[in-house]
């Protein structure tokens, strides 16, 4: 980064220049192009619809798990012991750790293929580090917390949903 002042090159996501001691933490933010991208870099979490999320417990069946996705029609529970937040269990986790011919849901722990301690997000974070979080991390739900407590689970699905009102028709790619 080089410091607008005192064209000293400088690390990049340095916070000062080392050359003349600039302020340089502004400079290295994203700036909005466009309507869409500015929803992007400020629409919150917060904002988004998304339901209350299922749980179950670690030693639950994973066929009980199973069943309540199906009944709520949703793909993911989340993993609560106690109060805490101690994994979640998506349909993905089901499908490549527990499905099998000779396989009885019945007699599996959801804890045994649940992804344990997972990413989680907070209200005040913004559909780009939900976006980034899950691009990264190859994950199509997030938990979403509040003061350490788990609110509901933010899915890929939720994001494109929001999103979708603020694609503008592109132009037609030329052949």
């Amino acid at each position: 980064m080089i410091c607008p002042d005192c064209n000293t090159e400088n690390i990049a996501g340095a916070d000062v220049c080392e050359g003349c001691g600039h302020d340089l933490q502004s400079l290295d933010l994203p700036s909005a192009e466009n309507v869409f991208t500015e929803h992007l870099l400020h629409d919150q979490l917060g904002d988004l619809a998304a339901e209350e999320p299922l749980s179950v417990a670690p030693g639950d069946p994973v066929a009980l798990a199973v069943h309540a996705m199906q009944e709520r029609e949703t793909e993911s529970v989340l993993v609560i012991e106690g109060e805490q937040l101690v994994g979640i269990l998506t349909e993905r986790d089901v499908l490549l750790k527990a499905a099998g011919i000779k396989v009885d849901l019945n007699a599996i722990a959801v804890q045994t293929i649940m992804t344990p301690d997972p990413v989680i997000l907070r209200d005040e974070d913004t559909l780009a580090v939900a976006l980034h979080k899950m691009s990264i991390g190859g994950f199509r739900h997030i938990p979403l917390v509040m003061e350490g407590h788990p609110i509901r689970v933010v899915s890929i699905q939720d994001l494109f949903q929001h999103i979708s009102t603020f694609i503008h028709e592109q132009p037609e790619p030329v052949s």
